[in-house]
């Protein structure tokens, strides 16, 4: 035996099994009995299991996600009455034991879509669950989980930026040029974003503010030559702000019984809308005022199957990127956005209704989701959120909002309505499946805690 392991077992700090043990009894923490903590070590516990939850939080991760953090990590080390209640701004969780009831409320002022965070967060809590490690050593693998966590550079992030508005200028039946626009405005609303991100700027403030730039930007190279069709290059670079994934998260929160939380959600959601609203036709109607000669832009090119998917490859790897995508998944996350719209198209193509086929399709792209994160151990956001990225109703949001901008407001009526529709077909689509999936590991746990 070393020096090193003969002086750990000295110190009784020796790792045996995946437990770290305590100094003074040997102990792993599932293995102490309640009567043999104090207080401030459930408090230190708690701390622990929010702390850790709201990073996860601040990433993006689904609210369901943050509650099983809590639970599983409190559960881990022999607590086993723990209560949860989180909205997208709040985290509330208690414990209690024989002698000792605490609560601790955690607020997060502001967060993004983090998904290397979310996927090296969850890691840290599955490895802490089956580990079980001292507080101590808990929180120093939080600290290393920290700095761990990796961020794209700006070079990256305005890249990221220019596919997203490249491929859905594409996608959405754009010309090269009018792709390139919506890459150019896109990458310029990036900028935007930033800039009062740093100036902690709220949400309406930000969305208005990008929305104008690509809209007023867009007009203007249609009216210089540089596009002809200033509508789709607005169309690709506002899928950047489009809170399409907020909207079917919110649904599904809903839905799955997250009220609060999913009301939470949709009032954001309505936030971002007026402002896109009115970022949108401000920007428009000044660049009429500019340029009065504008001519009528032409029909969107019907370009075939395979160009779309490949269009919508471009703007997804855009999207993973800007949400700071890494590691050897992120290939596999990508072709699932392949997988949605072909299912999409096909669906459509056969005489399904628009609604149905989304439905199908967002099915579809939770059971490659799933699939995947069972096969590759990571959580199934980041293969969901890229899938679901060529089924956000981008084009349907625009010209609800270009409805509302020219006062017409019965087909804004009608069009709104489909896009909803749409939203609320994808988020049942992911609901069913991932219940179901849980539903399943729910009943494999419990096989194996009657083997026990």
């Amino acid at each position: 035996m070393s020096a090193l392991k003969k002086k750990l077992f000295r110190k009784n700090l020796f790792i045996k099994e995946g437990s770290f043990l305590y100094p003074e009894s040997g102990l792993s923490a599932a293995e102490k009995t309640p009567d043999e903590h104090d207080e401030s070590y459930y408090e230190e516990l708690l701390e622990f299991a929010v702390a850790l939850a709201n990073r996860l939080q601040s990433c993006g991760a689904e609210t369901y996600r943050v509650e099983e953090t809590i639970t599983r990590i409190i559960e881990a080390y022999g607590v086993d009455k723990v209560d949860t209640f989180v909205i997208p701004s709040a985290i509330m969780a208690s414990l209690e034991t024989n002698d000792v009831v605490l609560t601790k409320i955690r607020r997060l002022k502001s967060g993004g879509t983090m998904l290397d965070g979310i996927e090296r967060y969850s890691a840290l809590c599955r490895r802490i669950c089956i580990e079980k490690p001292d507080l101590k050593s808990a929180r120093k693998l939080l600290v290393e989980t920290d700095r761990s966590v990796r961020e794209y550079g700006s070079v990256i992030y305005y890249f990221a930026a220019f596919m997203i508005g490249l491929g859905f200028g594409f996608f959405f039946g754009g010309s090269a040029f009018d792709a390139l626009a919506a890459g150019v405005c896109c990458a310029a609303t990036g900028a935007a974003l930033r800039f009062t991100g740093r100036l902690h700027a709220n949400a309406f403030f930000s969305s208005f503010v990008g929305s104008f730039i690509l809209a007023f930007l867009a007009n203007a190279l249609a009216a210089v030559g540089f596009c002809g069709n200033a509508d789709i290059a607005t169309i690709g670079a506002l899928m950047l702000l489009v809170p399409g994934f907020l909207f079917t998260n919110s649904l599904r929160d809903v839905i799955y019984g997250d009220t609060m939380s999913g009301v939470n959600r949709l009032v954001q959601v309505l936030i971002i809308a007026v402002a896109l609203v009115f970022g949108t036709s401000s920007a428009v109607t000044l660049a009429q005022h500019i340029f009065p000669t504008a001519v009528t832009p032409p029909a969107p090119i019907d370009y075939n199957l395979a160009i779309q998917c490949i269009a919508g490859f471009i703007g997804t790897l855009g999207f993973g990127l800007f949400f700071n995508m890494h590691g050897k998944g992120t290939p596999f996350a990508l072709f699932g956005s392949i997988i949605s719209w072909l299912v999409c198209s096909i669906m459509m193509r056969i005489g399904v209704s628009e609604p149905a086929s989304y439905l199908i399709a967002a099915a579809a792209s939770a059971i490659y989701a799933e699939i995947m994160a069972r096969i590759r151990k990571f959580p199934a956001t980041s293969y969901l959120l890229c899938a679901l990225v060529p089924l956000i109703p981008g084009a349907g949001i625009y010209y609800t909002m270009d409805y509302i901008r020219r006062g017409m407001g019965a087909e804004a009526f009608e069009k709104g309505l489909l896009t909803a529709a749409i939203a609320g077909s994808m988020a049942v689509g992911v609901l069913l499946v991932s219940t179901v999936f849980r539903m399943w590991g729910v009943h494999k746990k419990s096989k194996l805690k009657k083997l026990k």
